[in-house]
């Protein structure tokens, strides 16, 4: 069960499904619901329709919301007057479907969604995978689940400290493609095929799934600063953004990419990435050694990520496109030693 708040959770669970497929071939059907959009009524299912917005533009509101939704009774009442509208139909899609186990991977998913399993009278196992880095929000906890399955240390000991028995927590890493354990061709190679100069350094620029954040401003100031690099652009979701992209005159090498699959193979080809603090992007930028900028942060879920990387010495936190730019261009000079160090530390 997941929903299209932000790329991640669709992310988490096509990579739980590829696992899955992986180690039991052809053993089980894994079914992917996008709850809210599919499964509900109006108004409800335009919720996901507008989180792009609440995690660019709107992001003061969000803000709000995450504060608000940290209180318990608030949410519980809000959770339970949603929950009378949907739960019957919901109910009978689980009675219908008869899965033999139920996952998560959506906090208000789970906050709801053992009640569902209950009154469907399914006896399956019910799991939360968690697919925030650090900052954990109450909702991913129901103490009732068979299982809670969390990235990191910290976000192990926020579902602890949120109510959810220690024996049932489990720190596993975060949810990512198989297609980044998969080997590739070298550098110069890959991007070649990529259709990238082989030997220009180069510059990956990401907004999430939803194309968020002042990605353009970023790549121009980058493009206008680092005159010996090459820019990739990925506009994900964000068609505005893409044809934005599309029409400029960029004084240096650049591709741009819509929402793609090819990110193991961009990670790979790059030598710089400049992201927003998405969990899912920093868990794959990590398995692919690759240095961070990070330019922004949804507030509430993502401000521990930043911590995370800053902490860890994968990267660093700049949000004006001039000083990315400055950073970029020195970083990128033959032989400096912080992107190496960098790259080491993800």
């Amino acid at each position: 069960m997941m929903s299209d708040t932000g790329g991640g959770h669709r992310a988490a669970a096509r990579a739980i499904a590829e696992a899955v497929d992986h180690l039991y071939p052809g053993r089980f059907e894994v079914r992917i619901e996008d709850i809210w959009a599919d499964h509900t009524g109006w108004p409800i299912n335009r919720l996901p329709a507008a989180y792009p917005w609440l995690a660019d533009a709107g992001a003061r509101w969000w803000q709000l919301i995450w504060d608000l939704s940290l209180q318990r009774p608030l949410r519980q009442g809000v959770l339970a007057a949603a929950n009378l509208f949907i739960q019957r139909r919901i109910v009978r899609l689980l009675a219908a479907w008869q899965p033999d186990a139920v996952v998560s991977v959506h906090p208000l998913l789970t906050a709801l969604g053992a009640g569902w399993v209950d009154r469907a009278r399914l006896r399956v196992p019910f799991f939360s995978v968690v697919t925030d880095l650090v900052t954990v929000h109450p909702a991913w906890v129901h103490p009732a689940a068979t299982g809670c399955f969390v990235a990191t240390p910290a976000s192990r000991d926020q579902v602890i400290a949120h109510g959810m028995p220690r024996q049932k927590v489990f720190l596993c890493g975060q949810p990512v493609s198989l297609k980044f354990a998969r080997p590739l061709a070298d550098k110069p190679a890959l991007r070649r095929r990529l259709g990238m100069h082989p030997t220009r350094p180069a510059v990956l620029i990401v907004g999430g799934g939803e194309g968020v954040g002042r990605v353009y401003e970023i790549a121009q100031a980058v493009a206008e600063a680092a005159a010996s690099a090459q820019l990739v652009v990925v506009a994900g979701r964000n068609r505005a953004l893409k044809a934005r992209l599309d029409s400029a005159a960029w004084p240096i090498p650049t591709q741009t990419y819509g929402f793609t699959q090819r990110m193991p193979e961009l990670m790979a080809a790059a030598d710089l990435l400049i992201t927003k603090a998405g969990p899912g992007m920093i868990a794959e930028a990590c398995i692919s050694g690759l240095p961070m900028i990070l330019s922004g942060f949804i507030p509430g879920q993502e401000a521990g990520n930043v911590h995370y990387v800053l902490g860890n010495g994968a990267g660093v936190y700049v949000t004006e496109p001039a000083q990315i730019a400055a950073l970029a261009r020195e970083w990128l000079a033959p032989g400096h030693p912080v992107l190496a160090r960098m790259g080491q530390n993800a």
